[in-house]
């Protein structure tokens, strides 16, 4: 299978299951060769499979490899292709890949499950598919502080899936722009004591 696709720092962190800051500041220490493409009308870091792969396999052989090490691992990777053999050779060392690619290619594959689970309004404005419910506007509530359970009492025509989804969305494609707010009508008039309004 041929790897093509590039992953922006938020992708990436996605993949890993590791905090945005994370992945940045791997990207700024190297070896990890980034490069710019635009997303959204604006221009992003992005890396390819490979350097995704590298990323992932580094923190899985953390205690086997040394700095040295990594950077050589880090250039064979980029002399043939991963996905092409089960082992990776440099030095003295050989590194059996198999299990991760497989493990790396899984979740990527999450990552583009997770972007069928959303349909965009004609404004571009991602929303869980199957509703007129935006996205990042779920993902604000759960930042806020609000559980799955409390936004599922706001959104009632919404299953817990759909809830999951936007908090992994949101992540995984931050939004650019002004944020939704933390907390939902609802919960913003009962806490100023003004129910009845919500009633009427």
């Amino acid at each position: 299978m041929a790897h093509i696709a590039q992953f922006t720092a938020a992708e990436a962190a996605f993949v890993l299951r590791e905090p945005v800051r994370t992945v940045k500041k791997s990207l700024d220490l190297g070896p990890v060769r980034p490069v710019l493409v635009r997303r959204a009308g604006a221009p992003v870091r992005a890396i390819e499979w490979r350097d995704l792969f590298y990323l992932y396999a580094v923190r899985a052989l953390r205690d086997e490899l040394t700095p040295k090490a990594r950077s050589e691992f880090y250039e064979a990777l980029h002399q043939t292709p991963v996905e092409l053999r089960d082992e990776v050779r440099f030095g003295r060392f050989r590194v059996s890949v198999r299990d991760l690619v497989q493990e790396v290619e899984r979740r990527t594959s999450d990552l583009a499950a997770l972007a069928e689970k959303v349909e965009f309004r004609a404004d571009g404005e991602p929303l869980l598919k199957g509703t007129q419910v935006e996205v990042y506007r779920i993902a604000a509530l759960l930042d806020g502080g609000a559980s799955i359970e409390q936004v599922l009492e706001d959104y009632p025509s919404l299953s817990r899936e759909h809830v999951e989804t936007a908090k992994a969305y949101a992540e995984a494609y931050p939004k650019a722009g002004r944020p939704y707010p933390r907390t939902s009508v609802k919960r913003a008039l009962q806490g100023a004591g003004l129910e009845a309004l919500d009633d009427a």
